[in-house]
This record gives structure tokens, C-alpha cells and sequence, in this order.
């Protein structure tokens, strides 16, 4: 089933009939990362699929905007105003976890729930945990350039070495690549500029919901698990009630 909403951001497609989960993809990615998901779950909820335009082929749009995952936060926002959806639990990975906490901060009374997969409010935290917005800005707008200007080779190059850490099985590293490579350069520059930069720490306190993060562990990541875990603890102390698990293997 496919609504009829308009936006030039994202696209929506509804499977399913039950309680209303809207399900956001990450970077570079697709609403295909929850197969296994929609294949367990999809008789007995009405999954709302989140496509972000300009990703994995996908049309991008045609404006740029100040700021991509505002415009994002927005556009969620208002097709659950639209659909008149009541109470539904939003489920992010990723940049999509992130735009989930976006969202929920700002229209808590209409979210049930808020499930966080594998994102920090703040993504450059996991490479300094001191790190502010004015600290990285200057790092994260040369790299949005250095990807403008990569030809397709260095740029496969440059997405393989990043991808090798995002998964296990050697099918799915095909996919991520495939997706990246078909994704708009711009929209893939811009996105990835802004997600590093951006701190929705201080908007924790508008989230109300219940809110669970779940966060991936792995030997291969080569951090100690209690740090890690203490990251995830201490980025997200200005959230009430929320509960963090770790996914080990």
C-alpha cells in the first residue's frame, strides 16, 4: 500500500495491519535493511518503510535545504499529522535512529515509543568522546568535499574500506557498496557532513517516550565493551528512563 503523501524527501510504503512501527533506514541505505524484520513481524504490525530520497538510486530532490535531517524530522513529523497515526513507535538504525530521536523530540505527544538502533545522539562522539560541533566542522566540511571531488574509483575504494566494518557476511558488503555507489554524491556529501556534526544532545529533554537504544558488539572493534557501553551511558544521560542493550557477536 502506498500513501498518498507528497514530499520530495522521503517516500513511504505500509505492509502489514496492527500497531503503527515506522521504520527509518540509515545512511546510504534502503528500507530492504528490514527484510528479516518485515518478514517476522509483518502480519502482526502495519510497518510504515521510510525511504530517504536520494539513496541507492533513488530520486533525489531537487532543493537544497539548511539542513537535511531537520527537513527530514519535518517531513516525518507531518506524514503522521497526515495519517493521523496514534501513538506509533518509531525504529531508527543509524542516521535513522538518529532522525528518530529528532522526531520524537519534537512531537512527543504523538510518539508511543522510540527504538534506537546502533546511533549515538551525537555520531563523532565515538571517535572523541570530548568532541563538539565547532571541534569537527572544520574536518567534516573538507571531507564533504574530498568526496565531491573523488572520482568513482577512490570513491569504491573509500566506501569498501567503511563498509568492511559495518557487517560480517560478504553479501551484504556487496549490497552496501552497490547502494552507496548508486546514491546522489551530493546528497551522500551533504548527509554524511551533517550527521557527524550534528549534537541532538541538547534536545534529548523534549523526548518524553520511552526510548530503548540497542548498540552492536564486536571483538573485531577493538574497544573494550564496558567503554563502549559507557559511551552509549554517557551520551544519552540527558534522556529520562532510557534503557540501553548491548548486542554481542
Amino acid at each position: 500500500q502506498m500513501f498518498a503523501f507528497e514530499s520530495e524527501s522521503i517516500s513511504v510504503k505500509v505492509e502489514g495491519n496492527g500497531s503503527d512501527l515506522i521504520l527509518i533506514h540509515g545512511f546510504a541505505s534502503t528500507p530492504d535493511v528490514w527484510s528479516g524484520l518485515t518478514d517476522k513481524i509483518g502480519s502482526d504490525y502495519r510497518l510504515h518503510l521510510i525511504k530517504i530520497m536520494g539513496f541507492a538510486g533513488s530520486k533525489a530532490p531537487t532543493k537544497q535545504p539548511e539542513s537535511y535531517l531537520k527537513t527530514l524530522r519535518d517531513e516525518i513529523a507531518r506524514y503522521i499529522k497526515e495519517e493521523k497515526l496514534d501513538s506509533p513507535t518509531l525504529i531508527g538504525h543509524s542516521m535513522g535512529g538518529l532522525l528518530s530521536l529528532l522526531t520524537a523530540s519534537r512531537e512527543t505527544p504523538r510518539i508511543g515509543k522510540v527504538i534506537v538502533v546502533d546511533a549515538l545522539p551525537f555520531y563523532s562522539l565515538l571517535f572523541n568522546p570530548m568532541a563538539t560541533t565547532e571541534m569537527v566542522l572544520p574536518q567534516v566540511e573538507a571531507m564533504e568535499k574530498q568526496l565531491l571531488a573523488l572520482d568513482e574509483q577512490p570513491f569504491e575504494q573509500q566506501v569498501k574500506a567503511s563498509v568492511s566494518i559495518l557487517t560480517k557476511q560478504d553479501d551484504k558488503k556487496e549490497l552496501l557498496l552497490k547502494w552507496s555507489k548508486s546514491s546522489d554524491r551530493k546528497i551522500y556529501a551533504s548527509y554524511l557532513k551533517e550527521v557527524m556534526s550534528y549534537d541532538a544532545r541538547p534536545e534529548l529533554g523534549g523526548v518524553s517516550c520511552p526510548v530503548i537504544v540497542i548498540h552492536a558488539y564486536d571483538e573485531a572493534m577493538r574497544v573494550p565493551q564496558k567503554r563502549l557501553h559507557q559511551l552509549y551511558t554517557t551520551a544519552y544521560a540527558k534522556l529520562n528512563g532510557v534503557s540501553i542493550k548491548t548486542i554481542s557477536g
